[in-house]
């Protein structure tokens, strides 16, 4: 089996959110957030990015969309305070809006969502 690497090499790192267990806190390069998963999706809740421009957040990406094509599941992104990034996602990264929230959606070949 081929281990993932992302295009930076960046590991994974992931623990549970002492706050709320459901949550997980990731780390990958020099970003960081919050995210969650269900059946049909993964959430990123938050996304901090400490040194734009040094590529890491292409990184995240990668992590997390490999995870959903992995899985089969869509990948979903909520409640941004950041209208730049979230019109990043829907114009350079292929993420669509949902409609009557602030979240973006991006689905994958065979994510369970799109059968629901």
């Amino acid at each position: 089996m081929n281990e993932f690497k992302s295009t930076h090499s960046l590991p994974f790192e992931a623990c549970p959110w002492p706050r709320c267990p459901e949550i997980q806190l990731f780390r990958i390069g020099t970003c960081n957030g919050q995210w969650t998963s269900s059946d049909s999706c993964y959430v990123i809740i938050s996304v901090i990015n400490e040194e734009p421009g040094n590529g890491h957040l292409e990184d995240v990406f990668e992590w997390f969309e490999n995870s959903c094509k992995r899985d089969g599941k869509a990948l979903i992104i909520t409640e941004f305070f950041n209208k730049r990034f979230k019109k990043h996602c829907i114009k350079k990264r292929g993420f669509f809006p949902i409609t009557s929230t602030n979240d973006v959606i991006k689905e994958f070949s065979e994510s369970r969502l799109s059968k629901k």
